[in-house]
C-alpha cells in the first residue's frame, strides 16, 4: 500500500511541478491556483496517455562546423567604426529604452527643466519651454546632446583601438554602453556649468546640486575600468605568475600540484567540486608524486566543507569558493580559459587579479597566454611561461564508424549531448556489441560519476558513453573516443561544439599512464559515428584555437547594493485600497542597468552575462517580493539551478517564499507534491526487500538481482527523479553556507544526499539487471550472466529471474 501511494505521488509530481513552473512565472492569480486544485491527476495521466502518438523518425540534421572555422574576425576600418558610431549615437537618443531607464532614475523635473533652459540660452535658440513631464524632457536632452557631439566622435568615446576591440567582442552592446557614459559626462559638465556660471535662486541651486552628484555617483559606481585596484592585498605583492599551457595529457597540471605541496600554505582553485575533490583526495593521500609525503588538505566548495586539520595550510576547492583575502605561498587555477566564459569567466578574473599569493600557477590552454600577458602587466607582476607537449600522441582515425555501432570496440567512450541519447545509444551498444556500458553526464551526482569511472577503468565495464562532461574532471582509460555528434542543442537550437570543445573532449583519449594493458600501444584515436563529419574532426583538431583576448568581469555586491540606493523606491497599492508598500526595483532592473551604464576597459575585459540571474530574478520577486532586502536578492539570484529542472526550480520557488516568511527552510517542505522524495522512498523500500530476499537465501549477489521486477520504480524516469532530488540537496547544502540560520538542516540534508546517491546507485544496477533478466526471459541466460558477471565480479550462481 505504502509503494502504491508513493508511486501515485510520483505520477502526480510530474504533472504538478509544470503548474509549479507557470505559478513562479505568471504569479498566484486567483484563477492559476484554482486550476491547479481543480484539475484530477488521474484525468491529466489519462489525457497525457491517450494522446501520446509515436514519433516519426526524423532524418539526421545537416552537420554543422565550429563557428570558429565558418566566421572571420571582425576588421573594421576607421571610417567603418565612424559610421557605426553615427548610427549607434543616433539610434541611442531616439531609444524609447534609453528614456525609460533614465525616467527611472527619479531625477527632479525642477533640475531637468532649468538644464534645458541653460543650455537652449546658451546655443542661442528661444528658451526650452518647460516640460510637463520627465519624458519630454530627457528626450530634448538626448537630442540636445547627439547635436553637441564633434563630427569625429571617436575623441567623445575612447581610443579607436579600445573601440574596436570592445566592438569586436560584444557588437553593438559596446557601442551602446559607450553612449551612455558619453552621455553621463556631457550631462554631469553641463549641470556642473549650470551651478557655477547660471544665476539661481537657492531653491533651485539645490535642484540642480542634487542631480549633478546623483550623476556622479552613478558614473563612479559602474566604473570598471581599474578592477585590479579592487584587491589590495596582491597589489602589495610582486606575484611570481606562472603559466603552465599545453593541450590536453600534457601534464601541465601535475608541475604546478607538486610546486602547492611542497609550499607552507596554498590552494588549488578548480572549475569543478569533482575536480577539487580529486585534488583533495590526492594531497591528503600522498598521490602527487611519488616523493611528496601526505599533506592534511582541507576541502571547500559551494555545498561542501570538510575540515582535515584545522590548522592545514592547504586547501582544494572551486574557482567561486577561493578566498582573495586570505595569502598564500602558493596558489594553484586550473582551466585558466574559462576566464573567457560569459557566464563564469568572472570567478577566473577575480581569483587570478586577486589571490595574494606570492607564486601563482595558471594552468590551462596556449589560446589564454596574451590575455594573462595583459593582465599580468596591469597589476605588475612577473610572468613565466611553461609550455607542454602532449605525452602521448593522438590520431584521427582513417574513417568513422559509419553509422554502425557494432563496431564500438572495448575501451571506447562515445560522446552524445542529452541524457536521452546517452541512453539510447547505451541500449543500442550493448545490445548490437554484447559489450557492457557506463554512463556519466552532467545529471549525475559527482560521487556516482566517479563510481561509474572506476568501474570502467576497472573494466568491469567496457565502454563509457558519457557527455561532455568527461572534458573535465574524470580521468578514463579511454582509448578511442567517439562523437556521436558534433553539435549539441543549447535549449533553444542546435549549435556547433566550439574548437575548444572538440579538443578538450578528443584529447581525453589515451591519455599518458591510462592504458588497460601492457599489450596496448601509447596513445588515442578520435573518430565520428557518422562519416559526414570526418572532414569536419579533422579540420577542427588541425586548426590553432584562436587567441583569447578578453577576460570577463562582474560587478561586486556592494556596487550593485550602492546602485540600487540610488533607485528612488516606488510606491505600489495592496489588494487593500488604503495601504500602501514601499517595494525595491527588481534585481532584474539593476543588473540591466549596470549592463547598459558599465564603463569597462575593453583592451582585456568584457562585462559578463547576467542570464542566471536575470532568470531567477521573476522568480525572486513574485516568491519574496519587498520581504526580501537586495542583498538576499542578489544571493538568491546567483543560485546555481538547472533552470531546465522544473523540479528544481519550483523548489528554489518554495525555498525563496518560506526564506521570505522569516521561517526555519526545511527541505520537505519546499520538496512537497514534486515527487522526488517519494520516488526516493519507493526506491529505498525496494532496495531494502531486496536485501532482505538476498540475506534470506545466502547469497553475495547483488541487491537489485533479488529486486522486484518494477518497472514504476526501478526505471529512467525514476532515475530522473532523483537526479532532480540530488540537485535540490545540493541547493539546500549550497543555501545553507550563504543563509546558514534559515538553511539550518544541513546535517538532515547531508544524510537524505547520502541515501539518494545510494538509491541512484542501485537503480543504475537494476535497470543492468533488468535487462539481464530480459535477455534469460528471450532465452539467452549465459550472456545475461556474463552481462552481471562483468559488471559485478562477485554475484556467484545468482538467479536471474524470481
Amino acid at each position: 500500500m505504502a509503494k502504491g501511494t508513493a508511486q501515485l505521488h510520483m505520477q502526480i509530481g510530474r504533472f504538478r511541478v509544470n503548474v509549479d513552473r507557470m505559478l513562479a512565472r505568471w504569479g498566484r492569480s486567483s484563477a492559476v491556483p484554482l486550476l491547479r486544485r481543480t484539475l484530477p491527476p488521474c484525468a491529466l495521466l489519462h489525457q497525457v496517455r491517450a494522446s501520446g502518438a509515436k514519433r516519426q523518425k526524423r532524418p539526421r540534421p545537416k552537420p554543422l562546423a565550429p563557428v570558429e572555422l565558418t566566421t572571420k574576425p571582425r576588421v573594421l576600418s576607421p571610417a567603418d567604426l565612424e559610421r557605426l558610431q553615427t548610427d549607434a549615437v543616433e539610434a541611442y537618443a531616439q531609444s524609447r529604452s534609453s528614456i525609460k531607464r533614465l525616467e527611472e532614475w527619479g531625477f527632479s523635473l525642477v533640475a531637468l527643466n532649468l538644464l534645458c533652459d541653460n543650455l537652449a540660452r546658451r546655443q542661442g535658440t528661444a528658451n526650452a519651454a518647460p516640460h510637463a513631464t520627465p519624458s519630454e524632457a530627457w528626450t530634448w536632452l538626448l537630442r540636445a546632446w547627439a547635436q553637441s557631439l564633434p563630427s569625429h566622435k571617436l575623441h567623445t568615446f575612447a581610443s579607436v583601438a579600445e573601440l574596436m576591440s570592445a566592438y569586436t567582442q560584444q557588437g553593438s552592446d559596446a557601442l551602446h554602453r559607450a553612449c551612455a557614459q558619453s552621455f553621463l559626462s556631457w550631462l554631469r559638465q553641463a549641470w556642473h556649468d549650470l551651478r557655477t556660471h547660471g544665476e539661481l535662486p537657492v531653491t533651485s541651486l539645490s535642484h540642480v546640486r542634487e542631480a549633478g552628484v546623483h550623476v556622479e555617483l552613478i558614473q563612479t559606481i559602474t566604473n570598471l575600468r581599474t578592477p585590479t585596484l579592487a584587491y589590495a592585498n596582491a597589489r602589495s605583492l610582486t606575484r611570481q605568475i606562472h603559466l603552465h599551457v599545453g593541450p590536453t595529457n600534457s601534464g601541465k597540471t601535475h608541475g604546478a600540484l607538486v610546486a602547492l605541496t611542497r609550499a607552507r600554505t596554498g590552494l588549488y582553485a578548480g572549475p569543478l567540486r569533482l575536480l577539487a575533490h580529486e585534488v583533495w583526495e590526492r594531497i591528503n593521500h600522498g598521490a602527487v608524486a611519488a616523493d611528496i609525503a601526505p599533506r592534511a588538505c582541507n576541502l571547500r566548495t559551494g555545498e561542501e566543507l570538510r575540515v582535515v586539520d584545522e590548522y592545514a595550510g592547504l586547501v582544494s576547492c572551486t574557482v567561486e569558493m577561493a578566498d582573495v583575502t586570505r595569502s598564500y605561498d602558493v596558489a594553484v587555477i586550473d582551466e585558466i580559459q574559462m576566464i573567457a566564459d560569459p557566464q563564469r569567466g568572472f570567478a577566473w578574473t577575480q581569483a587570478v587579479l586577486g589571490l595574494p599569493a606570492k607564486e601563482l600557477h595558471l594552468c590551462g590552454e596556449a589560446s589564454a597566454v596574451p590575455l594573462i600577458r595583459r593582465l599580468v602587466e596591469l597589476c605588475g607582476d612577473e610572468l613565466h611561461l611553461h609550455e607542454y607537449e602532449r605525452l602521448t600522441p593522438l590520431h584521427v582515425a582513417p574513417q568513422s564508424l559509419r553509422g554502425d555501432l557494432s563496431r564500438v570496440e572495448r575501451g571506447d567512450c562515445v560522446v552524445a549531448f542529452s541524457r536521452s541519447g546517452i541512453f539510447a545509444l547505451k541500449e543500442l551498444i550493448e545490445a548490437k556489441t554484447g559489450l557492457h556500458c557506463a554512463v556519466a553526464y552532467g545529471a549525475l551526482p559527482p560521487e556516482t560519476k566517479s563510481e561509474q569511472a572506476k568501474l570502467f577503468n576497472a573494466g568491469k565495464l567496457d565502454v563509457m558513453v558519457a557527455s561532455d562532461a568527461i572534458g573535465m574532471g574524470l580521468n578514463l582509460k579511454i582509448k578511442r573516443v567517439i562523437f556521436d555528434t558534433l553539435s549539441k542543442w543549447n535549449g533553444t537550437e542546435r549549435v556547433p561544439l566550439s574548437l575548444s570543445q572538440i579538443k578538450q573532449i578528443a584529447g581525453r583519449a589515451g591519455r599518458y599512464g591510462t592504458a588497460r594493458g601492457t599489450e596496448e600501444t601509447p596513445g588515442g584515436f578520435v573518430l565520428t559515428r557518422h562519416e559526414d563529419e570526418m572532414d569536419t574532426l579533422r579540420t577542427a583538431l588541425a586548426a590553432p584555437v584562436r587567441p583569447i583576448t578578453h577576460a570577463s568581469i562582474q560587478p561586486m555586491s556592494r556596487q550593485l547594493e550602492d546602485l540600487s540606493l540610488l533607485l528612488p523606491r516606488v510606491r505600489t497599492r495592496t489588494k487593500h485600497r488604503r495601504l500602501k508598500t514601499r517595494q525595491d526595483y527588481a534585481v532584474s532592473t539593476l543588473y540591466d542597468d549596470f549592463h547598459a551604464l558599465a564603463n569597462v576597459d575593453a583592451r582585456a575585459f568584457t562585462l559578463a552575462d547576467f542570464d542566471t540571474q536575470q532568470a531567477m530574478s521573476p522568480i525572486i520577486e513574485q516568491r519574496g517580493g519587498d520581504r526580501l532586502t537586495h542583498a538576499e536578492k542578489e544571493k538568491w539570484s546567483n543560485t546555481p539551478v538547472n533552470m531546465r529542472d522544473e523540479r528544481a526550480v519550483a523548489w528554489v520557488g518554495h525555498a525563496i517564499e518560506l526564506y521570505a516568511r522569516g521561517e526555519l527552510v526545511e527541505f520537505e517542505a519546499c520538496a512537497r507534491h514534486l515527487g522526488t522524495i517519494e520516488a526516493e522512498q519507493a526506491v529505498a523500500e525496494t532496495m531494502a526487500a531486496a536485501q532482505a530476499k538476498r540475506d534470506a537465501a545466502g547469497s553475495t549477489a547483488p541487491a537489485p538481482v533479488f529486486a522486484e521486477d518494477d518497472e514504476n520504480v526501478l526505471s529512467i524516469h525514476t532515475l530522473m527523479l532523483l537526479e532532480s532530488l540530488h540537485r535540490t540537496l545540493t541547493l539546500y547544502l549550497w543555501l545553507g553556507f550563504r543563509f546558514p540560520l534559515a538553511f539550518c538542516f544541513r546535517q538532515d540534508a547531508e544524510a537524505r544526499k547520502r541515501r539518494a546517491e545510494a538509491s541512484i546507485h542501485f537503480c543504475l544496477e537494476a535497470i543492468r539487471v533488468r535487462r539481464a533478466q530480459r535477455l534469460t526471459r528471450l532465452g539467452r541466460r549465459d550472456e545475461a550472466r556474463s552481462l552481471l558477471q562483468k559488471h559485478l565480479p562477485h554475484m556467484g550462481r545468482a538467479p536471474l529471474s524470481h
